[in-house]
């Protein structure tokens, strides 16, 4: 039986979209239930995050620095016998296995300038180490692989779309096993209803200055108008932007636990997503899944993901940002519309048909 070990010590890390691939991979692969054997490697720092029992775990420790982490991947993965390992962007050193690395995007090497210098030449470093030492690159979307074949001039065939999915908790209803009630769960991070909803921890290409910008326009024009609630960490260069955001009466709730972050979609006026730059953009599948309106930037990734289920921005243009939300809110029936294009189009991203694809490209699917 082939043996597939995985990186998943982002687990529990309040990690983004990271975070949130490792765990709707093993949903996935939770679902298809493959003859293979299957390891997860942990470490035992963050949060708690329990995980499906046909799933092995191992135990790194508490190492947090790099150098010592990738080592005892590699001593794991010497013990574990595996023939797969798989991980997000890099591999450990003297690879004891065939490797598989899944690069997201590249904003790091797209738009340098988004980063700290030494941190986009980090990462210019090890991924482009991971790619070279991978049998199998992996990402998530047409515009991320050309991206990839770009920055990264590799043979083609080793570079595999596999999409990401949608978890099953992203439904346009709640769960009859739900706890709490919607309004209880708002109620813990201090919202309530109306409100336009944003998520993503504040990094620059996620382009709230501009959204604030929109917003603010809109509160000059209107006499009435929802609260605006941004979820997500902020960052150490966002200090500015959270007064500013305080100032216009944005509601910031910080970090959004994923079993509340469908109760925020479900409940939002509409999910507007202006990123500058995205290797894929779960948010916006996430909120058509839960059968909330969506307007997103027609840059990058975006327009592939959401088709024609969302209104689409110029995410350069703040007038542009601006008339898409007030026409959301004045036009009943065409928020109606993108209500059901969203969840039509949402079913076309599952985490199983992401493990499918997943098991294809590293040759396990028939194993």
């Amino acid at each position: 039986m082939s043996h597939l070990v995985i990186n998943a010590t982002e687990l529990g890390r309040q990690r983004g979209g990271n975070e949130s691939f490792i765990a709707g991979l093993i949903e996935g692969l939770a679902q298809l239930k493959p003859a293979l054997r299957l390891t997860l490697l942990r470490c035992d720092w963050g949060r708690p995050v329990s995980v499906p029992p046909i799933f092995e775990q191992v135990n790194l420790g508490p190492y947090r620095q790099l150098p010592f982490l990738l080592w005892q991947q590699t001593l794991a993965l010497r013990r574990l016998q595996a023939d797969w390992y798989l991980a997000n962007f890099f591999l450990p050193p003297l690879l004891p296995c065939q490797g598989a690395v899944v690069v997201h995007d590249l904003s790091f090497r797209a738009h340098p300038d988004y980063f700290p210098p030494f941190v986009s030449l980090y990462m210019k470093w090890l991924t482009g180490a991971g790619i070279r030492q991978a049998r199998q690159v992996l990402t998530v979307s047409d515009f991320s692989r050309q991206e990839l074949l770009r920055f990264y001039p590799t043979a083609p065939q080793k570079v595999t779309v596999i999409a990401n999915g949608v978890g099953c908790q992203f439904q346009p209803q709640p769960s009859a096993s739900q706890p709490q009630t919607e309004a209880a769960i708002l109620a813990k991070y201090e919202v309530t209803q109306p409100y336009i909803f944003a998520v993503g921890n504040m990094h620059p290409r996620k382009n709230l200055a501009r959204l604030l910008a929109a917003y603010r326009r809109l509160q000059a024009e209107r006499a009435a108008l929802p609260k605006m609630v941004w979820g997500g960490l902020p960052r150490w260069e966002s200090d500015s932007l959270v007064a500013q955001a305080q100032a216009a009466g944005v509601v910031l709730p910080g970090f959004i636990e994923q079993a509340d972050l469908p109760t925020f979609y479900r409940q939002a006026e509409m999910l507007v997503y202006p990123s500058l730059y995205e290797g894929f953009g779960l948010p916006p599948v996430e909120a058509m899944a839960c059968g909330t309106p969506v307007i997103a930037s027609n840059t990058t990734s975006l327009p592939e993901v959401v088709g024609n289920a969302a209104l689409t921005v110029d995410p350069t243009q703040t007038s542009e940002i601006a008339s898409a939300i007030a026409r959301l809110l004045d036009d009943h029936a065409l928020s109606q519309r993108l209500r059901q294009a969203g969840l039509d189009r949402s079913q076309q991203f599952t985490w199983s048909r992401t493990a499918q694809r997943l098991l294809a490209a590293l040759g396990l699917d028939s194993k």
